[in-house]
């Protein structure tokens, strides 16, 4: 089974890298023959540089761990009374937001209607969050038969529940394009339409760590139902811990649409423009995932004496395979040109269908999608 494995990765690996040697060869003889064809000089530039930023909306799902303790299973653990409960599904949800950066190089070669352009887009976030829910001490009557007694707890007790998760994602996607200007005429004399195949390389990742504790319990009295309840005078706490990271990376084949129009001004001094475009991909790549989880539960006896683990159970789950991934995506948004500079600002979306492994015990895919404001400027070289 490993020797096939090893034989399915090493096809796989060397694919991907034929696939970025042709790609890339087939660019730069492009390159080299549009340069070798320039046959006039232009006045435009012929390097632009391009930096940005963009604030990002992440739309994905994950399943989450729920400890038996925290689901209320009277057949495993006794009920847990009191309003201290965390539901552990409400703090396992995956970041929502991210900032990023973008950059950009593109080459138009004078005497040329083609166009080659390397981009980077990246983007991260980071987040954590500490609930701590407790109830205020008070007395409980506790009933055996036509025994009951009010017994208060000491001051420094109560039942609790509490909860410390961090999470943090990062995204990465680099595009390689050669592009052409159809000239198709339907923007008009200053509008433009071009026309991008290439590379797209994606890479996506995501932690969980979650500790989660509840003591439903204080000094041992322990609840079997929500009439019935007496006193064990031992101290129940339960615990439960989430590992998980996340991650996917793929390459491969790329097809752009970028549009503009004229909207006022002169394209040979400065003019505001209307942006769109559009684009699909196809990447080949892994998704992984490992995901480790325990539950404990401990019972502290009389007096001072440590707390002794009643049950522990742990699960780790390592998964990787291969996986084909659609892209799509656009942009739409406004640019304020000059011959040498640009400054843009738009909205941009762009889904990748299938690409996380969201499960726990199991593993499933789950779409990921970043979409959001940007804003960029272009500096033109050259020319």
């Amino acid at each position: 089974m490993s020797e096939l494995s090893n034989t399915h990765e090493n096809r796989f690996e060397f694919r991907k890298r034929l696939l970025v040697t042709s790609s890339a060869a087939a660019l730069v003889i492009c390159l080299c023959a549009s340069v070798e064809a320039s046959a006039a000089d232009s006045d435009r530039p012929t390097v632009w540089i391009e930096l940005g930023g963009q604030f990002e909306q992440i739309a994905t799902s994950q399943d989450a761990v729920e400890p038996p303790f925290s689901t209320r299973q009277p057949s495993m653990l006794p009920i847990i009374p009191g309003n201290t409960q965390i539901a552990p599904a409400s703090v396992q949800k995956p970041l929502t937001s991210s900032f990023g950066f973008e950059g950009k190089i593109s080459i138009e070669p004078e005497g040329s209607d083609w166009m080659f352009s390397a981009g980077v887009r990246y983007g991260r976030s980071n987040g954590a969050k500490h609930i701590h829910n407790q109830t205020a001490p008070k007395s409980f009557d506790f009933r055996a038969g036509s025994y009951h007694k009010y017994i208060p707890l000491p001051a420094s007790e109560g039942k609790f529940a509490d909860v410390v998760t961090h999470k943090n994602e990062s995204h990465a996607i680099l595009d390689f394009q050669a592009g052409k200007d159809v000239g198709l005429g339907i923007f008009g004399r200053q509008g433009q339409a071009i026309i991008n195949v290439g590379l797209r390389f994606a890479q996506f990742h995501n932690d969980t760590q979650l500790a989660l504790s509840s003591g439903p319990n204080p000094l041992g009295y322990k609840y079997l139902g929500p009439a019935t309840k007496f006193p064990t005078f031992h101290a129940f706490t339960y615990q439960g811990k989430l590992e998980a990271s996340r991650n996917f990376t793929g390459l491969g084949p790329l097809a752009s649409w970028d549009a503009s129009t004229l909207v006022i001004g002169n394209a040979d001094d400065a003019a505001f423009t209307f942006d769109w475009g559009a684009h699909a991909a196809l990447l080949f790549g892994r998704q992984k995932a490992t995901i480790w989880h325990q539950t404990s539960e401990y019972l502290k006896g009389q007096g001072s004496g440590p707390a002794s683990p009643v049950y522990q159970t742990g699960t780790k789950h390592l998964r990787s395979r291969s996986i084909i991934v659609p892209n799509i995506g656009g942009m739409a948004g406004v640019s304020l040109r000059f011959p040498n500079a640009k400054v843009s600002l738009g909205y941009r979306a762009d889904f990748f269908f299938g690409a996380m492994d969201g499960g726990i015990e199991s593993g499933h895919s789950e779409n990921i999608g970043f979409y959001g404001p940007f804003a960029a400027i272009s500096v033109g070289l050259g020319g």
